[in-house]
């Protein structure tokens, strides 16, 4: 199961400029014109991918994301900050999520010993 997400910017261009910046990061594992994977290389998963962003529009991504972790939010972080956009959980105009919120971040894990 995946997290899908619509990442719109405000600004013209900065979607081609985020994914051009993220293309060159060493968090990038595989990346073409339009798409650009990242691991985590925390979880082991035996995925292709952890996070996927596909290249919508000069102010459009869409985001999948297989697992909400804070390595994951990392990757992404410096090519966002000071970028503003809003994120559409599945697209959703009628359904805006924090970025935080996508990665649960902030969110209290249960105890286990």
């Amino acid at each position: 199961m995946s997290y899908e997400y619509r990442l719109v910017f405000d600004e013209p261009l900065d979607a081609r400029q985020a994914m051009d910046q993220l293309r060159s990061g060493a968090d990038c594992v595989w990346a073409a014109e339009q798409v650009i994977e990242f691991k985590d290389p925390g979880l082991g998963s035996s995925a292709d991918y952890d996070l996927r962003l596909t290249f919508e529009s000069e102010q459009t991504l869409w985001m999948e994301l297989l697992f909400r972790t804070a390595a994951l939010h990392e990757c992404l972080e410096p090519a966002l900050r000071g970028r503003r956009f809003r994120c559409f959980e599945d697209g959703d105009s009628d359904d805006e999520v924090a970025l935080e919120q996508v990665f649960a971040l902030g969110r209290t894990l249960p105890f286990s010993p």
